[in-house]
């Protein structure tokens, strides 16, 4: 697997005035001119240990330098290069408000969207505007029977590897919108494509249902479900979030308050099923109503042992963290949903870098519509 050829002129193009007008829109921020980069310093929501009590935000963490990944980490892919970036925006997702405790202190963060200020890479040059989910688990480079997160999109300068980057659609969505998907984007194409047989013929009459439709993971679900061609996407939800669902393309609304989801359908009458709340007893409620025929259940939250799967029914569990050192390909199929309107993430909340730790408050208590996303540049129009 290789990183993803490089994008189009007309798209660079693009992204170069945008570029142009986030440069201009920072250049009054320091009037000085810029350390060396073994001087540099950075703002960052910062982990110092595996202990969530203990993470901070510091206003002059070292800022990173290329080489980084291949420092730290053992058995990268064999042809990635490394990229450096000025970070625009992150998001929080619930894997994120927790680590290891190797590496540290370092920043936290795993979705980014950041323009390209130093490379090594023949895929991505100075100015390109990339994003993607850098909070790949990876092998530790002192000892690699030991697997720890790669992580640093909470911070103003981060540096990912090419293989794990696109282009980010910047003209198709506004840039904190884009913030919001990568993660969980490449967990739900995943899950379908991988495991779920997707996409599908319209004469293959799908029923998808989707467990937990109005969270981050669950909105990219429902939308990818229907681009990739189911006839009905049902999901579970609150009454509250009916209408949000429905606007993603969700065509069956299950109240999980009022009514249990496995109660609601026959035996046979849904073909995948996509879990992302992680329930006890998920698989065996799955079994009651998946198809015989080819029936397909993928869970991102729950890991308990299915026992005995049906026959003609598959259960697959999988951590996108797992998988994410090379993603380019996906990425790049992820843009084209994106760019055709298929794909978008109109729940957010945004806080700044400095806030990212009532976002991680927010996350925890649960119930989040969409994506809470760190605006790193402070910026809430981009």
């Amino acid at each position: 697997n290789r990183a993803a050829p490089p994008p189009s002129p007309t798209m660079r193009q693009q992204q170069r005035v945008l570029t142009l007008i986030l440069a201009l829109a920072n250049s009054s921020a320091s009037s000085q001119p810029r350390a060396s980069s073994s001087d540099e310093r950075m703002a960052a929501f910062v982990a110092p240990s595996s202990n969530p009590s203990e993470f901070y935000y510091d206003a002059a963490f070292p800022v990173p330098t290329l080489g980084k990944l291949h420092d730290e980490l053992a058995e990268l892919p064999a042809d990635a290069a490394e990229v450096k970036l000025r970070v625009l925006c992150s998001s929080v997702n619930p894997s994120d408000t927790s680590t290891d405790g190797y590496l540290k202190p370092k920043p936290l963060g795993s979705d980014v969207v950041g323009v390209v200020v130093e490379t090594d890479s023949a895929v991505f040059g100075v100015g390109d505007i990339v994003w993607g989910d850098i909070g790949s688990n990876a092998k530790l480079g002192t000892d690699p029977n030991i697997t720890t997160k790669e992580l640093g999109a909470y911070a103003e300068y981060a540096v990912a590897l090419d293989t794990q980057l696109a282009l980010a659609p910047t003209d198709s969505l506004p840039v904190l919108e884009l913030c919001g998907l990568p993660k969980v984007a490449l967990t739900t194409y995943k899950a379908l494509t991988w495991y779920a047989g997707a996409p599908w013929s319209a004469s293959s009459n799908k029923t998808v249902l989707v467990l937990g439709g109005s969270g981050g993971t669950g909105s990219a679900a429902i939308q990818l479900a229907k681009a990739f061609g189911a006839a009905r996407v049902a999901t579970t939800t609150s009454a509250a979030n009916f209408d949000y669902c429905e606007g993603l393309g969700a065509t069956q609304l299950i109240d999980y308050h009022s009514e249990n989801w496995w109660d609601v359908f026959g035996q046979g009458e849904v073909s995948v099923i996509i879990d992302t709340v992680g329930e006890a007893g998920t698989p065996g409620y799955a079994f009651s109503v998946l198809s015989t025929h080819g029936g397909h259940g993928v869970s991102i939250a729950d890991f308990e042992d299915p026992g005995a799967v049906p026959a003609g029914m598959t259960w697959s569990s999988f951590i996108n963290s797992d998988t994410n050192l090379v993603s380019a390909r996906e990425l790049e199929a992820i843009n084209e949903l994106v760019v055709a309107g298929q794909l978008k993430m109109p729940g957010l909340s945004v806080y700044s870098l400095s806030q990212t730790a009532e976002a991680f408050e927010t996350s925890a208590g649960g119930h989040v519509v969409g994506k809470l996303v760190i605006s790193v540049n402070n910026d809430t129009s981009v």
